[in-house]
């Protein structure tokens, strides 16, 4: 028999130093690599969703509040449209009125004589000429917005056009 080493043999990687040897890789256990990726997945497609979600809420509240101030501003120019109107209409108003006054002061009824007179070869009528009509009914009326306007008075005046028909037809002349 020989005597020996009875001690195992190492590998040779065991014979290098300490410094030069390369980390050993540890086993580890075997968790579902698959579900902790679909569950890392699944966490970043919810984050995605999230800041995508808050890009569209941002992009539609600009959109939204540039269309509410394009409307104020065209509502705005409106505004500010019907009140230079309204000022021309006050002072085109008072134009006309005061040129109603200025036609009104220069008619002048002996001028008008004069020319009826003269150049058409008028005059006044005589006594004679003059026929007087005696009217039996009022030469006036007058109507107020309740008697002219309203249902009730509307089926009114229609039931009297008709009984005022019905009694002309039938009557004696």
């Amino acid at each position: 028999m020989e005597y020996g080493n009875l001690a195992y043999k190492l590998p040779e990687q065991y014979d290098e130093p300490i410094k030069k040897r390369k980390p050993q890789k540890r086993k580890e256990k075997t968790v579902n690599t698959t579900a902790v990726s679909n569950k890392r997945n699944h966490e970043q497609m919810q984050y995605k969703r999230t800041i995508f979600r808050g890009i569209c809420v941002t992009v539609l509240l600009a959109v939204s509040a540039g269309f509410m101030i394009s409307k104020f501003v065209a509502v705005n120019e409106m505004n500010q449209q019907v009140a230079s109107l309204k000022s021309q209409l006050t002072t085109l108003e008072s134009a006309t009125s005061q040129m109603v006054f200025d036609l009104e002061q220069s008619v002048d009824l002996t001028k008008i004589e004069k020319e009826a007179t003269t150049r058409l070869g008028m005059q006044r009528p005589e006594k004679y000429q003059t026929i007087y009509v005696n009217v039996k009914q009022e030469d006036m009326t007058e109507k107020t917005a309740g008697e002219v306007e309203g249902f009730g008075h509307g089926i009114v005046s229609v039931l009297k056009k008709i009984g005022g028909n019905i009694v002309q037809f039938f009557s004696i002349k």
